[in-house]
């Protein structure tokens, strides 16, 4: 692991959250839980406990983040349009 992969994916981790924090709010008026708007720093500090059994490949945590942020705007949209009906 080099230092940059590990700032790399900490600059995911807080554009993530920051996804998460914005677009709840501001578009669908809601706020999520702490673990969900949180979830990408948690995934990091995951990372930063296991990096030394993952043989060095970041990738995977990148797409982790990714889709756990992705999913999580889906559920809270999906969630929002039910509680609408």
């Amino acid at each position: 692991m080099s230092l940059a992969d590990g700032v790399i994916l900490s600059l995911v981790a807080a554009a993530c959250t920051l996804v998460l924090v914005i677009i709840p709010e501001n578009i669908a008026h809601n706020q999520l839980d702490s673990a969900s708007k949180y979830s990408p720093i948690w995934i990091f500090i995951f990372y930063l406990f296991l990096k030394d059994e993952t043989k060095n490949n970041i990738l995977p945590w990148y797409f982790l983040m990714i889709y756990t942020t992705v999913g999580i705007l889906i559920l809270e949209a999906v969630s929002s349009f039910n509680s609408t009906m």
